[in-house]
C-alpha cells in the first residue's frame, strides 16, 4: 500500500478520529449520497472492500452486505454497530476469498484506490472482474486533482494518507483496461474545499 501512517497521521487508525475526520471532510455524508443512487433495491447483494467502519451501511436498503478491511478498530466497530445487517472481516481481499463469497450485483471502492500502488489496483480489478456478477458494476470514489483546483483542496489532498491520488486519465487509463463501461464524474466540495472523482463501471 502506498499509505502514510506514522507520525500525526497514526491517530486516523482511531476509529474516533477517523469518523471525526470524516465527517468534518464530509466523507461520509457523500459516499452515502453518492451510493444511495445506485444501490436503492433491496436484497442486491453488495462487497464492500477498505469498508473502514462501514457506516455506508446507514444509507443502504436491506441488502446482502460483506465488508473487508484490515483495520481490526474499524471492523470490531462494524460488528458492534450493525451486528446482522452485514458479513464483515478483518483481512485482505484476495484470491483465497473468492471460493467463499457469492457472486456480487455491486462492488465498492470508496476511498481506496489512491492507497494503493498501480499493480495493487490492477490484482484488485482482476479478483474483482471474476467476483461480479455478469451485469455487475463497481463504484468507485477517490480524490482527484485537477487543473486550477482550488489550492485548499489540492493541500488537503496532498497530505492524505493515501500516496497515489491521480488526475482523471491517471484513473481512467487503469479502469477502463478491465470495464467494459466506465461513467465518470468530478465533483467540486465547496465547503471544507475537496475534489471527488466518481466512477460507476459495467462488466
Amino acid at each position: 500500500m502506498i499509505e502514510k501512517n506514522k507520525g500525526i497521521y497514526s491517530i486516523l487508525s482511531s476509529i474516533f478520529f477517523y469518523s471525526l475526520f470524516q465527517k468534518i471532510m464530509s466523507g461520509t455524508s457523500f459516499r452515502k449520497k453518492i451510493v444511495k443512487k445506485f444501490i436503492y433495491k433491496k436484497g442486491l447483494k453488495v462487497l464492500d472492500v477498505g469498508c473502514g467502519p462501514a457506516e455506508i451501511l446507514d444509507s443502504l436498503p436491506k441488502i446482502e452486505y460483506f465488508g473487508y478491511d484490515i483495520n481490526p478498530a474499524y471492523i470490531n466497530f462494524a460488528k458492534k454497530k450493525y451486528k446482522k445487517k452485514g458479513n464483515f472481516f478483518c483481512k485482505e481481499f484476495t484470491n483465497k476469498e473468492l471460493k467463499k463469497l457469492p457472486k456480487f450485483d455491486y462492488v465498492l471502492l470508496l476511498g481506496i484506490l489512491h492507497h494503493l500502488s498501480d499493480d495493487q489496483i490492477k490484482k484488485l480489478m482482476t479478483l474483482i472482474k471474476k467476483i461480479l456478477k455478469k451485469k455487475g458494476n463497481i463504484i468507485i470514489e477517490d480524490p482527484i486533482f485537477v487543473k486550477n483546483q482550488n489550492p485548499i483542496a489540492k493541500f488537503i489532498i496532498k497530505t492524505d494518507r493515501g500516496g497515489n491520488v491521480k488526475d482523471k486519465e491517471g484513473y481512467l487509463n487503469l479502469i477502463k483496461k478491465y470495464f467494459k463501461k466506465v461513467e465518470s464524474k468530478i465533483y467540486h466540495q465547496k465547503f471544507i474545499p475537496y475534489t471527488w472523482f466518481v466512477m460507476k463501471c459495467k462488466n
